[in-house]
């Protein structure tokens, strides 16, 4: 899907028709989660 995404992307930017796409992911970083912060009701 990321390659037909990258790939529809090129073409839309330049006129160009492309033959192929090739992708290499070398890392994922997710954001981190926010902490829930404990509510004390007195």
């Amino acid at each position: 899907q990321v390659q037909a995404n990258v790939k529809r992307a090129i073409e839309n930017m330049t006129g160009l028709a492309v033959v192929e796409v090739n992708v290499h992911v070398q890392g994922v970083v997710f954001a981190p989660e926010p902490k829930e912060e404990e509510h004390r009701v007195r």
